[in-house]
């Protein structure tokens, strides 16, 4: 089944301008060239072959990679030229205030981090994850952004497999690995750890379970939801299960609700959201035990992460950094614990304290209310559009429980800068205001 086919679309909209100002069509006015070093720095930014390139594999430690710094720096430039030579773009990327809040805050804390070197070099790499995020949409507007994602995840999920069959010493954890041994025999392909495949593959197994035809025609489509199942296999991991449940059931919720007459859509939404506190109390109390450990074969203490968190924040509250944090990126929980946070709040809080973790849990909020005011207000022919950043920023929220990838050079941040992105964008299509494609460009970058 194909969700909103383009020919139904088009009839419900009336026209194709209207098609291509609302970013539902499928024609990309963004040079080939430009997709393909789009495609090629957003899965470097996944991050993709750091391990490969540099990780020395006998000592465990990380060295320089002169083709990491290239594409570190050709990141750099191609952000900053779409912001420059795209209007349209640049003005999308001035709007997202909630982002620029977020990177004025990692960079603001270098004042008071315990590492302001590291704090800097970290705040700078989220700066250029996060902003690109914003340069997809203001390129590809709309579905063009999501739909390009999307199949750039796909082949990311192909890489991983050919990276499995041709170097497997390092596209599967081994017991001659210098570091997390326990981990011998499951996959990592072309990241560094089998969490990062695993998050990965069940994410885009989950998108593509949902959008099916939109984003491949239906071989290709199977070809890929194949790739991306058989990665989640090969991880064995309970994120990236999670993820490939989760994903599909939020897209398809807010899809429903976004359907629907205005008027009944805010009060379906409230019985949707009572319904699911009631699963995660049901989770909290134990009424789900027997099916996570049961059925599932997990534990549900989190692996663990459940009883050493309490630990981590009892030696953080004696620390001295507990009011305004030990500094975004300074790596402040290596000296709370031997364990990995693996927690995204939690680190969060780490970083920035008691003082400006409300900003930073604000600013989520946010993004979330401004997903869900998107499907509960948007207009029903561009759902598969709306429904986006709600669906993927819930799924996010959800998943860093166990995973740390807030603000960090990742998937993650790539797909919250898109969500606030398109909160925007399709608000101000749906208000009137100034289409997207309203103001020239040059060197082929159009909005």
């Amino acid at each position: 089944m194909n969700i909103v086919p383009d020919r139904a679309t088009s009839l419900a909209m009336g026209t194709t301008r209207q098609l291509a100002e609302a970013g539902l069509d499928g024609v990309s006015t963004v040079g080939l060239p430009v997709r393909l070093l789009l495609a090629v720095i957003i899965i470097f930014s996944f991050p993709a072959f750091t391990i490969q390139l540099a990780l020395d594999m006998t000592t465990g430690r990380w060295v320089g990679s002169p083709v990491l710094q290239l594409v570190t720096i050709t990141t750099e430039l191609f952000v900053f030229a779409s912001i420059l030579l795209s209007r349209p773009t640049g003005r999308l990327v001035l709007q997202c205030w909630p982002i620029w809040v977020l990177i004025i805050t990692a960079f603001a804390s270098a004042a008071w981090s315990y590492n302001r070197g590291a704090t800097l070099q970290a705040a700078n790499t989220y700066m250029t994850t996060a902003l690109l995020g914003l340069v997809v949409v203001g390129l590809l507007p709309g579905f063009r952004g999501i739909k390009f994602v999307i199949r750039t995840m796909a082949v990311g999920c192909l890489l991983s497999i050919v990276w499995v069959l041709c170097f497997p010493e390092t596209a599967i954890h081994q017991l001659t690995d210098p570091y997390q041994t326990v981990h011998a025999g499951l996959w990592r392909g072309v990241f560094s750890h089998k969490q990062g495949l695993g998050y990965f593959s069940g994410l885009t197994a989950g998108l593509l379970l949902f959008y099916r035809t939109s984003i491949f025609p239906a071989p290709v489509w199977a070809f890929f939801l194949g790739c991306s199942l058989t990665c989640l296999a090969g991880t064995q991991s309970a994120t990236g299960i999670v993820a490939a449940a989760i994903t599909p059931g939020f897209l398809y919720m807010a899809y429903f609700i976004a359907r629907l007459p205005t008027p009944l859509r805010q009060p379906m939404f409230i019985k949707w959201a009572i319904a699911l506190g009631l699963i995660g109390i049901g989770f909290k109390v134990g009424i789900l035990d027997y099916v996570i450990v049961g059925i599932l074969g997990k534990s549900t203490d989190l692996t663990g992460r459940a009883d050493f968190w309490p630990i981590i924040l009892k030696n953080f509250y004696s620390s001295g950094f507990s009011l305004q944090g030990g500094g975004f990126g300074a790596k402040v929980a290596a000296d709370m614990s031997e364990w990995s946070v693996d927690n995204g709040f939690i680190d969060k809080f780490l970083e920035f304290g008691y003082l400006f973790t409300p900003l930073i849990y604000g600013i989520f909020v946010a993004t979330l209310w401004g997903g869900v005011r998107l499907v509960v207000t948007g207009r029903p022919e561009w759902a598969r559009t709306n429904i986006f950043p709600f669906a993927i920023w819930s799924v996010t929220l959800i998943l860093n429980i166990t995973e740390s990838n807030f603000m960090t050079k990742c998937l993650s941040t790539v797909l919250m800068s898109m969500a606030v992105a398109l909160i925007f964008q399709q608000r101000e299509l749906s208000t009137g205001a100034p289409r997207i494609r309203d103001a020239p460009s040059r060197f082929g970058l159009r909005g």
